[in-house]
């Protein structure tokens, strides 16, 4: 980003030159795709969402290329794409790339906001328009969150790690006399402490596991009555308060008093203390991969029977379980999950199979 963007917001899209007819002169695929990924930055798109567009975003680019200029062609003008090519190239990603039908139904989501926006923004032509709808195998949807009772097992351990780890820690190293034992043993205990918070924020409070390990300390509340966590650098960035549960609140607690021994004896150089609440064992940001390989090391051990357990999963449990305690209250879920498109939560009332039994039974 340019001193200017971070002065005055981020940069407009590009202006692309117009012919007489208001369209677009010459317009090809990769000034298309330029200027519509930079009106998603514009519009507040994460990094990684803008990165992925691009990437499915030019694998259409090359393919139609081929299709149009052959084999060794890059680029091609954006007049030689219609509801023919696009038709085409879901085949393709079918057939000749092995896509399974979520990946081929994300790839069309993506050309389809990208035909939309340069149809609203730059009134060209949207294949789109004249596409007979896409159907895909739909599948019957996998329970996607956690039971209470796969929480438990899930997160009894890992507190039991940290109390045990407390209550031996003191005897095992007076009788050792081992500093770097002593050390050894207070990360472990750190670690665990913090596996366990971080994975309580996100079954508790529904964050997303970027907007965990983005949580500083100042984001949090303890104050009693007001006890909460503030996502200041939500998706879209946007921002939301979420209420701490009992549960999640002694989670939290029990990190901090431990959290001081993840930070290196007499800090790094006199540095300030860490900002970031989640800190990795040599007083870092923890990052996203460390927490996922945690995650999946946790539930080895948890002997839980669902299989591939992602951190999203926990989130997703946050809403599974507030909609079966809270039957209509999609709108606050909404707010407290961070999404503004009501849509996005309605699965959370469609995803307790337990319930929808009982309902079919009651007819």
């Amino acid at each position: 980003m340019t001193e200017a963007e971070t002065a005055t917001g981020p940069a407009a899209p590009p202006a692309l030159p117009l012919s007489a007819s208001g369209s677009p002169e010459g317009l090809h695929l990769g000034d298309a795709i330029h200027f519509f990924l930079s009106a998603k930055r514009a519009g507040g798109r994460s990094a990684r969402t803008v990165d992925d567009y691009r990437k499915k975003l030019e694998l259409f680019q090359r393919w139609v290329a081929e299709q149009v200029g052959g084999e060794h062609a890059v680029d091609a003008p954006y007049t030689d794409v219609g509801a023919d090519e696009v038709e085409a190239y879901v085949v393709y990603l079918r057939d000749a790339r092995g896509m399974a039908d979520s990946s081929r139904k994300n790839h069309l989501a993506v050309l389809k906001s990208f035909f939309e926006t340069l149809r609203r923004r730059l009134k060209v032509g949207n294949p789109f328009e004249d596409l007979d709808e896409v159907r895909f195998h739909q599948r019957a949807p996998k329970r996607s969150y956690l039971t209470k009772r796969e929480a438990e097992m899930l997160l009894s351990p890992i507190a039991q790690q940290v109390t045990l780890d407390t209550s031996a820690a003191g005897e095992a190293d007076a009788e050792a006399g081992d500093p770097k034992a002593a050390r050894k043993r207070a990360v472990a205990r750190a670690l665990a402490a913090r596996d366990h918070a971080a994975f309580s924020m996100m079954v508790y409070a529904g964050l997303r596991i970027e907007e965990t390990t983005a949580l500083v300390l100042e984001d949090l509340s303890f104050s009693r009555g007001e006890e909460e966590a503030r996502v200041a650098r939500g998706k879209g960035n946007k921002e939301r308060v979420v209420p701490m549960s009992p549960k999640l609140r002694k989670s939290l607690k029990r990190y901090l008093k431990v959290r001081d021994g993840l930070v290196p004896a007499g800090g790094a150089g006199g540095e300030a203390p860490p900002p970031h609440l989640f800190l990795n064992e040599k007083g870092g940001r923890v990052t996203e991969n460390t927490l996922r390989r945690r995650l999946y090391k946790w539930v080895r051990q948890s002997g839980i029977k669902k299989a591939e357990i992602k951190p999203h999963d926990l989130r997703r449990t946050f809403g599974t379980w507030y909609l079966q305690d809270n039957p209509g209250q999609v709108r606050e879920l909404a707010e407290l999950m961070g999404h503004s498109d009501l849509s996005q939560v309605m699965k959370y009332a469609l995803s307790d199979e337990k319930r929808a039994r009982a309902g079919v039974g009651r007819l």
